[in-house]
């Protein structure tokens, strides 16, 4: 089958290995969609925020969606032919540590590493191997990129978990890319009272109004001017909530700071490339509450990315405007380009569709 392999000098080749196998406890998917996500893209900038090691060359796609083929013994509840999302092999837990036993696998310290196997998805290939226990069925009528797009959604749902409703009066969202896009959306759905979102480009303001995931939008790169047009649309005060969505150097936190009112929570979902400094002497005068949201996992004991599938199959949330580039796997090189020279292109989610024979589709 082919797959991607990635290598340290930013090189994408895709190349034959042999065919998975299902083993007990999983199953083979033929991979329909595999969206590209910024964790992606910084391994090719040669940054890694999760100061783990990392082997080269790598394979890489951990949201993606496709159709059984094999099934492996012990497998309940799941056919061949069935049309199914996976949640990231990287997210399994051991299941047996305290905080497994909580309910908090997302956090394991051994996450990815179960029964001394490592694990990690690769949906850039024709097909991919994963847990059962990780594999979800599609609700009827929805199409492969939302499912691979269901992973981002549960990135959103959880990161409106780490808040209460009741913050949900004035929400502030910093960044415009597809996990802004669903936070927006999800936050809307539930009942957001106003949603504001700070992007860089025009462009990308009139996509979130257009997505609904934004009430109103702000167009700068300068904290203090996003802080007070958010103080200007909300009471004078600023946002209850700020979701920070953007990481990188670290420029977002201080405009997320900038645009939450006093007492308000500030929650990080963006990766930065190192620590970074936090405007503490404005933090510590608004007496804010700052929380990181990371990835995902269960929410009263359902998991949090079934939820996002139901937001997405009762169309409480829409998908479709955040795909905005679809690439073949022998095209994969350029679904990258896109991805990482936003203003050029005007990419929000670039899907790779490795066992579909469409050429390059979106902006060049």
């Amino acid at each position: 089958m082919k797959t991607a392999h990635f290598h340290p000098s930013g090189e994408i080749r895709v190349t034959e290995i042999p065919e998975p196998r299902a083993t007990a406890g999983t199953v083979v998917l033929e991979v329909r969609s595999a969206g590209i996500c910024g964790s992606d893209l910084h391994y090719l900038h040669g940054k890694n925020p999760w100061g783990s090691t990392l082997s080269w060359p790598r394979r890489a796609g951990h949201e993606l969606a496709g159709v059984i083929v094999e099934v492996g013994p012990e497998v309940v509840g799941l056919e061949v032919g069935d049309r199914v999302g996976v949640e990231p092999m990287h997210l399994a837990a051991c299941g047996r540590c305290g905080t497994c036993r909580e309910g908090h696998g997302h956090v394991c310290p051994d996450r990815g590493l179960v029964d001394g196997q490592r694990w990690s998805s690769a949906g850039f290939s024709e097909l991919d191997v994963a847990l059962a226990s990780h594999v979800h069925r599609l609700p009827e009528g929805l199409g492969f990129d939302a499912g691979a797009l269901a992973d981002v959604y549960a990135c959103g749902v959880h990161a409106l978990h780490r808040v209460a409703d009741r913050d949900l009066r004035r929400v502030a969202i910093v960044g415009s890319g597809a996990i802004a896009l669903t936070l927006g959306q999800l936050a809307r759905a539930r009942g957001a009272g106003l949603v504001a979102m700070v992007a860089r480009r025009e462009a990308a303001a009139v996509r979130a109004r257009a997505a609904g995931a934004a009430d109103v939008t702000i167009v700068s790169s300068d904290a203090e001017e996003s802080g007070a047009r958010v103080r200007d649309l909300m009471a004078g005060v600023g946002a209850d909530v700020v979701f920070e969505t953007v990481g990188g150097e670290g420029q977002a936190l201080d405009t997320a700071i900038a645009c939450a009112a006093p007492r308000a929570t500030v929650v990080v979902l963006g990766a930065f490339w190192d620590d970074v400094r936090l405007r503490y002497a404005l933090a510590n005068r608004k007496e804010l509450d700052l929380r990181f949201s990371n990835s995902y996992g269960e929410w009263q004991q359902v998991r949090e990315y079934a939820l996002a599938l139901d937001e997405l199959a009762s169309g409480r949330v829409d998908g479709a405007p955040l795909v905005t580039h679809r690439v073949p796997l022998g095209e994969i090189r350029a679904g990258f380009d896109a991805a990482l020279d936003r203003r050029r292109s005007d990419a929000v989610k670039v899907m790779v569709h490795p066992t579909g024979g469409i050429p390059f589709q979106g902006a060049p």
